[in-house]
């Protein structure tokens, strides 16, 4: 096991930046995330843990072994590819053996009944006794991605690699990989990196998870911490579902006053610890649809009015669709509630449900003294004037 550090990395392509100012400590024996949209830099950011690209500038440390420019048969690590990249030629244990056949211990070659033995226990492992001698085209995708896996795993490695495992699976297949993936990497006590743009996905698997934007960590915590605190608008709305109002704030505090185009004050939490609010600054107001009810919690309560354009009844709950102004809004209430569309309808937000974010993005995280994009601001060069 090792603990990865990177520390400031840059990866461009031509003019193309992938990723930029990538600061994290992802923590021996956890399994950490790289969530985010297509083309935010989670796969980039996984192929310069492995090696397979060089950065532009910045570090790689496993523990303090710097591998910044190792190349991958160097760093020991195991990488299951989203298409898998097994060999059609080959059996199972063979497409399972070949890291071990070209891997060497002490500059020596594993023996063949070394490699055999590995080779069922990785099977074991992955829970594929008796389809050693199999062709992968007899195999069902759910077994082809464990046949990737115990692959990864055979050799040994101080650290997982997942690029989008169980992207080409079904659902079902999905749930059941998932929690064999949990099942292995907390058996083995592995550290691994997995990537994945399903937010769901994210949330059920991983110890800490990294959201992504445009080559960008906008925040690095646990799922919890990230789904109750997020730090930017981009991160509230990519993670699980957010009504968002704008607004300006009125007064600070231990809660932020803001009011809101329709001229109500909404007053709320700040998620950023150390932010610079100031009065007469623009920001957003932003609500989960769980944390909107019907009756007060509290008379400090936010009150929020609006009309009902639709709902759906989902089983467990009804959403409910209504419009604050021009703001479209959601809310999830218990299933027997009923209401039509047209309705006015009065609805409320406890103080500590109500996030209020500052905009800007990236721009907005670098006024945080301590936060890692605030340091790389500051260690940047000075432009010239020229």
């Amino acid at each position: 096991m090792v603990e990865i550090t990177l520390e400031n990395l840059r990866k461009t392509f031509g003019d193309v930046v992938a990723t930029d100012e990538v600061t994290l400590t992802l923590k021996e024996g956890e399994l950490s995330t790289l969530l985010g949209p297509s083309g935010c830099g989670k796969t980039t950011l996984l192929r310069l843990i492995a090696g397979f690209y060089i950065p532009d500038s910045g570090k790689i440390f496993f523990d303090d072994r710097d591998v910044t420019n190792l190349p991958p048969f160097k760093r020991n690590t195991g990488m299951c590819f989203q298409n898998y990249a097994l060999w059609p030629h080959m059996s199972v244990n063979d497409n399972i053996a070949y890291g071990l056949k070209l891997k060497r211990f002490e500059g020596k070659k594993y023996t063949k009944s070394a490699i055999n033995k590995r080779v069922k226990d990785a099977l074991e492992l992955v829970r594929l006794e008796g389809l050693g001698e199999r062709r992968v085209h007899q195999l069902s995708g759910g077994q082809q991605q464990r046949v990737a896996l115990a692959r990864a795993l055979v050799i040994e490695p101080d650290v997982l690699l997942l690029d989008e495992p169980l992207s080409n699976l079904d659902a079902k297949l999905r749930i059941e990989m998932r929690e064999e993936i949990i099942r292995i990497q907390k058996e083995l006590s592995i550290t691994t990196v997995y990537v994945t743009h399903d937010q769901h996905e994210a949330l059920s698997i991983s110890d800490k998870v990294a959201v992504m934007d445009h080559g960008y960590v906008q925040q690095f915590g646990s799922p919890r911490e990230i789904y109750a605190n997020p730090q930017t608008i981009f991160v509230a709305d990519f993670i699980g579902q957010c009504t968002f109002i704008d607004g300006v704030i009125t007064s600070l505090g231990d809660y932020l006053d803001v009011k809101i185009p329709n001229g109500q004050v909404i007053s709320g939490k700040p998620t950023i610890e150390g932010y610079p609010f100031e009065v007469g600054e623009q920001v957003k107001c932003a609500m989960r649809p769980e944390n909107l009810h019907l009756s007060r919690t509290s008379p400090d309560d936010n009150e929020i009015t609006g009309t009902v354009t639709r709902t759906i009844y989902v089983g467990s709950a009804l959403e409910v669709y209504f419009k604050v102004g021009d703001i479209a809004a959601q809310s999830l209430l218990k299933p027997e509630f009923q209401i039509e569309a047209g309705t006015e309808i009065n609805l409320y937000a406890p103080r500590l449900d109500v996030m209020i974010l500052p905009v800007g993005g990236v721009d907005a995280l670098r006024k945080v003294p301590g936060h890692p994009l605030f340091q790389a601001s500051r260690s940047a060069p000075t432009p010239s004037n020229a």
